[in-house]
């Protein structure tokens, strides 16, 4: 299991509103080749994730769930994963900055895999933190900043 959190210079509903848009991973995440959602709707929706290094791709299927102050998602069991579970929490702070707390845990159906990947985790988590962080910066000079005040 991975977990960290870092508080950022935005309202927790913008960073929310980057991590629940899947359709977009593609964009800023270099491993994430492509995605589908099923059907989109504001509080949940499966999403298809190809991910990919080199010439290896996979996709696997997400349930992603989204409250009011955190997005989850649930791989369903496949070749790839025996359960891979992401959550995002958002805690607003009086500085108007956020808290945020990510945790993911998974478990390979491979355990020669689960070994290798295991130790790269720690790795891709904060490039995958960084990577938020760096769209947030990006689409936070285009924002209308005013409906997050």
């Amino acid at each position: 299991m991975f977990q960290t959190s870092k508080v950022l210079p935005y309202p927790a509903d913008f960073l929310k509103e980057i991590v629940a848009d899947v359709e977009s991973y593609p964009q800023f995440l270099p491993w994430v080749k492509a995605v589908a959602i099923y059907p989109n709707n504001p509080e949940f929706f499966e999403a298809d994730l190809t991910i990919g290094y080199g010439l290896l791709e996979k996709t696997y299927r997400s349930e992603v769930f989204i409250y009011s102050d955190s997005v989850e998602a649930k791989a369903i069991s496949n070749n790839i994963f025996k359960f891979l579970e992401t959550r995002w929490q958002f805690t607003a702070r009086e500085d108007k900055c956020c808290l945020i707390n990510l945790t993911i845990d998974f478990q390979l159906q491979s355990q020669l895999l689960q070994l290798t990947v295991g130790k790269m985790l720690d790795d891709a988590a904060n490039k995958m933190i960084a990577a938020f962080e760096q769209r947030a910066a990006i689409l936070w000079e285009s924002a209308t900043q005013d409906e997050y005040k």
